[in-house]
């Protein structure tokens, strides 16, 4: 082009750029950019409550399952600590007549047999807390001490299995060795019946050292300890994520 249509050209272009600029209001330019900023803050804030909802739901259904294992295992607690009162009450019973069952009523001796044959263990389940542990959602439960105090309950829950396991593995120790003897398997032959049996386990020394040894054996009170401890995680987890 001839430079002067040139020159023409571009002071044309000049002057409708400044004619545009002129015609925008700075008003105008900062509501619109403001709207399209509040969009987007709101698009992401809307997202982080929709996730943040979803995981609360997760969360709440973790530790109703929980609460459910921890009845669970109150039961289980209560059902052992039911077979050890029965011990506890017959070694009482034996020490306080020396170890002659004559005085006391055969109904009793029946009622408390579960000292002469039962070796139980206390089973609890801790699948919901692998579950919780395992799915990476306790970070997200607000609430850290209800979190300690869940933990610490599974754990005395551990104190108390190992308790339970060191009496029964005395208790087996000596039952299963005075059944294994000759003595023992003739009184079966000859009387297979409760008193018969009673009275050949108490004319053992073994036997009456342990009887001796039973209502010293645990710490008792802590199984009701660990009870109330239950219950009350129990209702606090009810409340809570009900």
């Amino acid at each position: 082009l001839h430079p002067r249509v040139r020159r023409q050209r571009q002071m044309c272009i000049r002057d409708r750029i400044k004619s545009t600029i002129k015609g925008w209001r700075l008003g105008d330019y900062f509501r619109q950019f403001s709207i399209v900023a509040a969009g987007i803050i709101v698009t992401f804030w809307g997202s982080d409550k929709v996730t943040e909802h979803s995981r609360q739901k997760e969360v709440r259904a973790a530790m109703q399952l929980v609460a459910e294992e921890l009845e669970y295992n109150r039961k289980e607690l209560r059902n052992i600590k039911h077979l050890l009162d029965i011990d506890r009450n017959m070694s009482s019973l034996l020490i306080e007549h020396k170890m002659d069952i004559s005085g006391i009523p055969a109904d009793t001796l029946s009622k408390y047999d579960k000292l002469f044959n039962n070796m139980s263990e206390l089973s609890y389940k801790t699948d919901a807390l692998d579950v919780l542990k395992g799915s990476s959602l306790m970070q997200y439960i607000s609430d850290k001490r209800l979190l300690q105090d869940v933990l610490q309950t599974y754990f005395e829950l551990g104190r108390r299995k190992k308790d339970v396991s060191d009496y029964y593995a005395a208790k087996t120790d000596v039952i299963m060795k005075l059944a294994m003897s000759r003595n023992f398997k003739f009184a079966l032959k000859t009387n297979n019946n409760l008193l018969d049996q009673i009275s050949f386990l108490i004319s053992n020394d073994q036997f009456v050292n342990f009887v001796i040894m039973v209502p010293g054996f645990l710490y008792w009170e802590e199984f009701d300890e660990l009870d109330e401890m239950l219950d009350k995680q129990i209702q606090t987890l009810k409340a809570k994520y009900k």
